[in-house]
């Protein structure tokens, strides 16, 4: 569908609703729109019109979102590379260490070449180091997670939620990973982003008061978590 095609579908209640429809089609683009009055079921066969406030609400929620959990994303993988470095750094001969596919990422290579252990895990994507985790001993995950049950699909669901989020999709309807948080397993936002808080460090889950952190900040996005 093209843009002219998609505005006939949308109403406006003034020349500067249109301008910022015009605006927001061209830079998030047509696709994203579409999935948005799917997500509020809009039907595009029944003659009606949807109106751009209820989409505009919508862009707006999914913004807030990213751009909140874009924070404890990047808290997740800079303490993942702290824990490591931390411990690692003067014992560095371990038979754990992977190459990931780009020679950034090659942390086994980079070791034995002289590079330090910080400086390795700097420039180490996000992907690779969840893999770099995954070969990490047992008690290192129990003590960076608390826990160590079903770590690997929850490792691979936090990565996948981080893609989403550097990528900017619409989060309210992406098909995330399945997650698994107490006796629940699905693949939903809100219990993929209970998932990040679960692996978070514990003063970025409720803050230091127990009244903040992601947890607070998600309900001011309309998520209770």
């Amino acid at each position: 569908m093209t843009k002219e095609q998609l505005m006939k579908y949308i109403s406006v209640d003034s020349e500067e609703e249109k301008q910022d429809l015009d605006f927001y089609l061209d830079v998030k683009g047509v696709k994203i729109h579409q999935e948005i009055m799917d997500y509020l079921k809009f039907d595009f066969s029944d003659g009606k019109k949807i109106k751009w406030s209820d989409i505009s609400k919508i862009l707006k929620k999914d913004k807030k979102i990213r751009d909140k959990l874009y924070i404890y994303l990047a808290a997740l993988e800079e303490y993942i590379r702290a824990y490591i470095s931390n411990k690692y750094q003067d014992n560095i001969y371990q038979i754990f260490w992977i190459d990931g596919k780009q020679s950034r990422n090659k942390i086994k290579t980079n070791l034995t070449k002289g590079y330090s252990l910080f400086d390795v895990l700097q420039n180490t994507d996000f992907g690779t180091l969840i893999n770099q985790v995954k070969k990490l001993p047992n008690e290192d995950r129990v003590a960076m997670f608390d826990s160590n049950i079903e770590i690997n699909a929850n490792l691979d669901a936090v990565n996948e939620l981080r893609n989403a989020v550097s990528h900017h999709k619409f989060l309210l309807n992406y098909d995330f990973k399945n997650c698994y948080v107490g006796n629940k397993c699905n693949n939903s936002l809100e219990l993929n982003i209970i998932n990040l808080k679960q692996l978070l460090p514990k003063r970025y889950r409720n803050g230091k008061d127990g009244k903040g952190g992601i947890t607070k900040d998600m309900r001011k996005c309309g998520i209770h978590i």
